[in-house]
């Protein structure tokens, strides 16, 4: 009797079940939720930033990663300042199972993020490399000219190896650099590296030259693997021409790597 009890409350149970999952007629959909983070670095100083998402306030971005769950779909990601300027206004497409990553790098004013397109990859036993001034004193527009030059002084102009319009809030479009001994096997690697020298394309600038290997104020790269900018073939990196170091302990202008990531 117990047992034609339970089944009998088990029947009854299923179409109440059914019932409850409707709504008009109409089947209610559970949401799905995905899995998304953000990191930001900027520089020491800075103002911390406030995290939104579809406009409402989420977190404070300051030197730290945020996770959250988000209903999937698409979903507006806004970054503002304190006085709710906005600095960031994108959007992601979250899908369940599939977490997302933005990784972002905060100039003072404006925020740059990784382009992490699969389909953008060097050629082999090359790398590809775009760049953002971050330096306050270099003009806002500038075109620059990338060389190798070895510690003996040698400097080896190349070709195609110039952009142009290299801005404060935006970065270039990519360049390829080979390893060098690919542009010249005879090159010892351990000691010869690229530099930047560069040229005011500001509109009032005469298209004078700011950096400069003459005088000492140029920038590099460095891709020996204990140094900080590292060369490694199938790279892809966003990389700044920062300020010389503020101890004054030379006047070359820092490199700055922003975002690394290598392609398998």
């Amino acid at each position: 009797m117990k047992q034609n009890s339970t089944l009998f409350i088990l029947l009854l149970a299923i179409p109440m079940l059914i019932f409850s999952c409707k709504k008009n007629g109409e089947i209610i959909e559970v949401p799905s939720f995905g899995q998304f983070s953000i990191s930001l670095t900027s520089p020491s100083g800075s103002s911390p930033v406030l995290l939104q998402v579809d406009g409402v306030l989420k977190d404070t971005l300051e030197g730290k990663t945020v996770n959250i769950k988000l209903e999937a779909g698409k979903r507006q990601i806004s970054i503002v300042d304190l006085q709710k300027k906005k600095i960031l206004d994108t959007t992601v497409m979250i899908e369940p199972r599939k977490p997302i990553s933005l990784t972002c790098f905060f100039n003072g004013t404006t925020i740059l993020v990784d382009n992490l397109d699969p389909t953008v990859k060097p050629q082999t036993d090359s790398l590809l490399i775009r760049f953002v001034t971050t330096d306050k004193i270099l003009p806002d527009l500038m075109d620059i000219e990338i060389s190798l030059y070895d510690f003996g002084g040698t400097l080896i102009p190349l070709k195609n190896k110039t952009l142009k319009g290299i801005r404060k809030d935006k970065f270039s479009t990519y360049i390829q650099l080979p390893h060098p001994n690919v542009i010249d096997p005879s090159f010892d690697s351990s000691m010869i590296f690229y530099v930047i020298e560069g040229y005011d394309a500001t509109p009032t600038g005469n298209h004078k030259k700011v950096m400069s290997i003459e005088e000492f104020n140029c920038s590099y790269l460095e891709y020996s693997v204990d140094q900080l900018s590292i060369w490694i073939p199938n790279n892809i990196i966003s990389f700044g021409i920062g300020p010389a170091p503020a101890d004054g302990s030379t006047t070359l202008r820092s490199p700055q790597l922003i975002f690394q990531r290598q392609i398998q």
